[in-house]
């Protein structure tokens, strides 16, 4: 992986709703291999146009697991120590 892909991977920010490459980027698999897990939780998609796009309301309270691997990767992106803080 290049330098720059992986300085985009890394900085995956907290925000509203991710799309699917972008999850599937910081999670290290395939966009296949989390749409497919995506559709197994029954997440509700956001459609704008071909894009598919995951709120992450629905990425709380469905997959709890990559919930709260998004919240530690913020807090080591921010050099806080990672904990429950906003959690569930």
């Amino acid at each position: 992986m290049h330098a720059r892909q992986q300085n985009r991977a890394d900085a995956l920010e907290l925000r509203a709703y991710y799309t699917i490459a972008e999850l599937a980027r910081a999670a290290g698999v395939t966009t296949f291999s989390l749409l497919r897990l995506l559709r197994r939780n029954d997440v509700v998609f956001l459609r704008a146009g071909r894009a598919l796009y995951v709120p992450l309301g629905e990425i709380r309270t469905r997959i709890p697991p990559l919930w709260d691997a998004l919240v530690a990767k913020e807090a080591m992106r921010r050099g806080e120590a990672p904990g429950n803080r906003g959690s569930r």
